[in-house]
């Protein structure tokens, strides 16, 4: 009995204890519980910062960059490129530099207007598209006319962007369509533009048209080419011919076969012609330069679609007939 009395209060002696143990370690796993946990998502796989909406990211990413270019703080605008930055016509972040810089020394009084399009977020990518315009004065280098030249641009354009850690930044880039004028003198105020596809392939036939809205006593001479998009540009030697009575003006241009992505151009002189004493002068009063975005490129998908169409109808004269009767 005795030994049973033992036996039981050994037993006692060691459930207790590890009863209480395990309540002492619930009720401090019920304290843990109510305490809240602190856990930085943004180091674990793909959780960065999403507490941050992505569309918002973006429009003040590119309101940044908007003032960025109209304070023309050109290191802050490349800080929104990435190193690997890559663009639709083969530059990269150092080329890009020193257009940035190029155009604001030529443009001190440049006015950059960026409108977001659409955003499309997928994790770690994004794609923007935007309407860009551009409004600047420039000093005029040409002694017959007077007053300083205007310059306004408008483009339409996809930016690629990456994630990285909680900052987006620009990795490539790609303009679908983009409409340069610059004018000189009466140019200023004469409605003109010159419109061309905004994709070909290399080599193929497009054609170019320029419009211009002509006062009856003026007259234009004018050139319509083509030359590819290069750094530091290729000018081309143009012929020019009169404008014809309509105000409209065509031309066929084949596109290069470098793929290179290019400009169809269309440079105007405006001349207003004084009698006095049967001594006739011309004199040009204006002068303009337009161009429109062409790019360039194999028609993959195209070729693609048309090869195994060709396969196909090669397979169907091939293939044997069978008859069931």
């Amino acid at each position: 009995m005795k030994k049973i009395f033992i036996i039981f209060a050994l037993l006692i002696t060691t459930i207790i204890p590890a009863s209480a143990v395990t309540d002492t370690k619930a009720e401090k796993d019920t304290e843990l519980k109510k305490q809240p946990v602190n856990i930085d998502m943004s180091k674990i796989g793909f959780h960065k910062r999403l507490d941050v909406d992505p569309q918002l990211q973006m429009k003040q990413m590119f309101k940044n960059y908007q003032k960025y270019l109209n304070s023309k703080d050109v290191d802050k605008f490349l800080s929104v490129y990435d190193e690997t930055y890559k663009s639709s016509d083969g530059y990269g972040k150092d080329k890009l530099k020193q257009l940035a810089e190029a155009v604001v020394k030529a443009y001190p009084d440049m006015k950059y207007d960026i409108n977001i399009v659409s955003v499309d977020v997928d994790v770690d990518n994004a794609t923007v598209i935007t309407r860009e315009k551009l409004y600047a004065s420039m000093d005029s280098n040409i002694q017959y006319i007077k007053g300083k030249g205007l310059i306004d641009a408008e483009s339409t354009n996809i930016y690629y962007l990456k994630r990285f850690s909680n900052d987006w930044r620009i990795t490539s880039d790609f303009i679908i369509n983009e409409k340069t004028a610059i004018r000189y003198g009466i140019a200023k105020f004469v409605p003109m533009l010159i419109d061309a596809p905004s994709i070909v392939a290399p080599g193929q036939e497009y054609s170019a048209i320029l419009k211009i809205n002509l006062p009856t006593k003026y007259k234009a001479l004018i050139a319509i080419d083509n030359e590819p998009i290069s750094y530091p540009g290729e000018k081309i030697p143009e012929t020019f011919r009169g404008l014809k009575p309509s105000g409209i003006q065509e031309r066929i241009l084949y596109s290069n076969k470098d793929n290179k992505n290019e400009n169809a151009t269309a440079s105007i002189g405006i001349v207003k012609a004084d009698i006095n004493n049967n001594n006739i002068s011309v004199n040009i009063v204006g002068l303009a330069f337009l161009s429109s975005r062409v790019n360039v490129l194999e028609p993959k998908a195209d070729s693609f679609i048309i090869n195994n169409t060709q396969q196909n109808q090669t397979q169907d004269v091939t293939q044997p007939k069978v008859d069931n009767k």
